[in-house]
């Protein structure tokens, strides 16, 4: 009984329509996050996690068990994706995939201070992303003008380069409103990663997954807006 209540409780209902997501921001109140005490429930719930807003032909994954302060919420501003990050999540394009040589880009901005500091930036090669055994590597920034590189393989996270400082990232800790483009760059021998056109860092191929799915990652709690991903071959 209580496994047919959580299930019901916790499955959302399917991607929204075009229609229902002609007036960006508007709609029910984004839907409380109650997590079960079965793994099976909160893994299919962490992987079709829909709120109002959500981009017309993306899916979203929130972190299982996540912890956070604000509801989550998507809507629109121009081309861009204005999100308040509740749960961190990744967002991405099912079709947005990519094997061999390829450049992933994206726009990104925060319009506020995040408290504790937090990050946001690109995924790619992702792999299972709707099941248990999700995979992807991810690039991330935040205001303190650092970047983090890390690999996720289901529930763990492996660091390949901790938090470092570089001049091409934006650097406002007082009202965290930075803007930057990223961008990571797979080529047969190596994976570059790219701030404003400048090469911050570099991995031998293989370090990082590059075959599969590519797309936006926004941990908790944060202001930001971004443009799709962009992948050019």
């Amino acid at each position: 009984m209580f496994r047919s209540t959580v299930l019901s409780t916790l499955l959302l209902a399917p991607w929204l329509s075009a229609a229902s997501q002609s007036s960006p921001g508007t709609g029910a109140a984004p839907t409380p996050i109650v997590w079960s005490r079965d793994p099976k429930v909160d893994s299919a719930f962490v992987a079709n996690y829909a709120v109002a807003g959500t981009p017309v032909g993306y899916r979203l994954r929130i972190d299982p068990q996540a912890a956070y302060k604000t509801p989550l919420r998507y809507s629109r501003d121009g081309g861009l994706f204005a999100i308040n990050s509740g749960p961190g999540h990744i967002v991405y394009a099912p079709g947005d995939t990519a094997s061999g040589s390829y450049t992933v880009t994206a726009t990104v901005s925060q319009q506020s201070r995040s408290k504790p500091k937090d990050a946001y930036g690109l995924f790619i090669g992702g792999q299972a992303l709707t099941s248990a055994k999700q995979a992807y590597g991810y690039f991330l920034i935040r205001e303190s003008g650092e970047y983090l590189i890390k690999v996720r393989d289901a529930d763990s996270m492996r660091v390949i380069i901790n938090w470092k400082r570089h001049p091409a990232i934006p650097f406002d800790t007082l009202r965290g409103a930075i803007r930057a483009t990223l961008a990571v760059r797979v080529a047969p021998d190596s994976t570059r990663f790219l701030v404003n056109g400048e090469h911050v860092a570099s991995l031998p191929a293989g370090v990082v997954p590059s075959v599969g799915t590519a797309g936006l990652r926004v941990n908790k709690d944060l202001v930001v807006r971004m443009t799709p991903v962009r992948i050019s071959r």
